[in-house]
């Protein structure tokens, strides 16, 4: 069971002052990566704790997992990110830097490719993207962007600078949440871009999942769960000018970019407000409460001789196991992808099987794990399910067919 921890001895990635509050404790969890087999030991597990500074505000992993240990072990592991907004981005980007085509667009990682490539199709050729293993020297084949991150210091930027030239745009999408250190790997990213340049940072804003209390989204890979007011101030604390600030909406996350200019700015003179800091403070509160139900009205399906199964084999179905302690009243995770089937979920043991089982086994329950867009399409390629009477609910409390709605 989750603990609140009000200690005060604890210090920010982003201010450095001894001022994080840990507000909810997990304990031990595995990595939400480390599949396993029947008979395999599972023996990896680190503290999962989440803390908010009350200094700077930002909510950030207390003790987070060693890089090591969170890389996955399979290399059909993948995730992906929302995309829907990128031709809008691209367009943003254009026309508030005045970029004419001839301007050199880096990408720092493989989950640049696609912006790199709206960009081509715009007409603008010079481009690149670093190589983990030729730029950052990286040797391990299932290293990612746990690795990218601590693997862009200082020497390897003003190597990469000489090697290849500064940018006068950098991307960096969904990495900057992973780093241990962010304001040293902020600092060696502004060493890739030239004076006149900028630095385009994209990450999960973290405010509508905290505010709804949806726990499945601590994720040991996420070290800093940022707003736009949190990444501002990490920005200048980095001693860089956080120029632009632009959240793309989603229903249950929205994308969140920061356009950075290499050039110190003032320091900011907004502190937290009592509404900011009650974000965190409130997600740890109202933990035990909504574990509670959750695990109520699914020990009472079980009573009532009811199967309930969670769709979709991913870290977010790991959390909402692990975390509400759900493997007694979970019969299977449902996944179709082949590299799943027959394997057990990190943590709880949880089988994987095939989507077939809803109507074979007769599943009453179906609680998805997936964005709003991905349940319609589920739910509507699943259409026999329902029409035996099956039922389809979201994981998510901010889904339109919410669980947690339901589960009073």
């Amino acid at each position: 069971m989750a603990l609140i921890q009000n200690r005060t001895s604890l210090r920010c990635i982003s201010c450095d002052a001894d001022t994080v509050k840990t507000v909810l404790d997990f304990g031990a969890q595995p990595p939400s990566n480390r599949f396993f087999r029947a008979g395999e030991p599972q023996n990896q597990n680190h503290a999962l704790a989440l803390g908010q500074c009350v200094k700077c505000g930002l909510v950030q992993l207390v003790d987070p997992m060693p890089a090591e240990m969170v890389r996955s072990r399979y290399e059909w592991i993948t995730y992906n990110e929302p995309e829907g907004h990128l031709d809008q981005m691209v367009e943003d980007l254009i026309a508030t830097t005045g970029l004419g085509t001839d301007a050199r667009v880096v990408g720092l990682s493989y989950k640049d490719d696609t912006t790199l490539a709206r960009f081509s199709r715009k007409g603008y050729a010079n481009t690149y993207r670093y190589s983990i293993d030729q730029d950052l020297d990286v040797a391990e084949p299932l290293a990612g962007l746990e690795t990218i991150q601590s693997a862009m210091t200082l020497e390897r930027a003003e190597l990469l600078a000489r090697q290849h030239g500064r940018a006068d745009l950098l991307l960096v999408r969904h990495v900057l949440e992973h780093a241990h250190a962010p304001k040293d790997f902020l600092a060696a990213l502004a060493r890739l871009v030239k004076p006149t340049g900028c630095m385009v940072f994209e990450m999960p804003e973290s405010t509508k999942f905290l505010a709804a209390s949806d726990y499945s989204f601590v994720w040991e890979e996420h070290i800093a769960y940022f707003t736009a007011q949190t990444v501002s101030r990490l920005i200048h604390n980095a001693r860089l000018d956080p120029w632009v600030l632009k959240s793309y909406v989603y229903p249950l996350e929205d994308s969140l970019v920061a356009l950075v200019r290499p050039v110190p700015a003032a320091a900011p003179a907004d502190v937290p407000t009592a509404q900011e800091l009650g974000l965190g403070l409130g997600y740890g509160q109202h933990f035990d409460e909504i574990r509670k139900r959750i695990r109520s009205d699914l020990l009472r399906l079980k009573s009532e001789g009811k199967k309930v199964a969670v769709f979709g084999a991913g870290h977010l179905a790991a959390k909402f196991l692990n975390l509400f302690e759900l493997k007694d009243l979970v019969c299977c995770v449902i996944d179709d992808n082949a590299n799943k089937l027959g394997m057990l979920m990190p943590g709880s043991g949880v089988p994987v099987r095939p989507s077939s089982v809803l109507i074979d086994e007769k599943i009453d329950l179906c609680l998805l794990s997936l964005s709003p867009e991905s349940e319609k399409k589920v739910v509507a390629a699943k259409k026999a399910y329902t029409d035996q009477g099956g039922r389809f609910l979201s994981i998510f409390a901010l889904s339109p067919i919410a669980y947690l709605a339901e589960a009073r």
